[in-house]
């Protein structure tokens, strides 16, 4: 990440070089309205994509410190040395495999719950209580519904589909299947950091389009009855 790419200047910097957490966000969402709603939104965003590099870079450093051990042989203990090396092997495979799997579908959990969360706030009628507990898609599909005029509905399902697909993987994924009595022909999705970058965005174009029809909204509450009777502006 470069100061061209996010237009960042040393004033966002940290005084140890490191990026001011809420410059994350920029690369997904920005609240275009300023409603507190949408930025808790932004900050819960630029908190996952920091969260996700740190634990991508920390894996990365514990490889390359692992792998100057194997290199200089300082993991060795006389006697053990095979064992010694494998456990090395082990090491590294599990924090390339698991640990990156893991994380990045965390993430992408967590990003899911965020845009849910959001559109619990959203689904504010009295009786919207019920699709509080309901599922994205419930959600989703109400809020489309409400806000059809601002919402892109090819390009909205697709994302929540998308969102859906994933996250429900990586859930089951976590579940011990040896039971199964038949075997599954679900699709295996990777979880890494293009699967998490695309979440982010995907979340943050559904954000996008929310936001607008919330905006309206607001907008047209605010107007004096008058003028929303004769559908004018106030």
């Amino acid at each position: 990440m470069t100061d061209a790419e996010t237009g960042c200047n040393d004033l966002e910097r940290w005084a140890d070089g490191s990026w001011y957490l809420p410059t994350y966000a920029e690369e997904y969402f920005l609240a275009r309205h300023h409603r507190i709603e949408y930025v808790a939104f932004e900050q819960r965003i630029a908190s996952l994509a920091w969260l996700h590099n740190k634990i991508t870079s920390g894996v990365d450093t514990e490889l390359a410190e692992m792998q100057e051990m194997r290199t200089s042989g300082t993991h060795r203990v006389p006697g053990w040395e095979v064992d010694s090396d494998h456990a090395l092997r082990e090491s590294e495979l599990v924090l390339d495999t698991d640990v990156r799997r893991i994380g990045s579908g965390v993430i992408l959990s967590a990003a899911v719950a965020t845009l849910e969360s959001l559109m619990n706030q959203m689904l504010d009628q009295p009786t919207d209580y019920r699709l509080h507990k309901a599922g994205l898609t419930l959600k989703a599909r109400e809020l489309a519904f409400r806000w059809h005029a601002s919402i892109d509905h090819a390009e909205f399902d697709k994302h929540i589909a998308w969102l859906r697909t994933r996250r429900n993987s990586f859930a089951h994924r976590l579940i011990d299947d040896v039971d199964r009595p038949q075997p599954t022909h679900a699709p295996v999705w990777d979880f890494d950091d293009e699967a998490v970058d695309e979440a982010l965005g995907r979340i943050s174009a559904i954000a996008s389009m929310l936001e607008e029809g919330w905006e309206q909204r607001l907008r047209l509450q605010a107007q004096p009855i008058s003028a929303r009777d004769n559908g004018t502006s106030a």
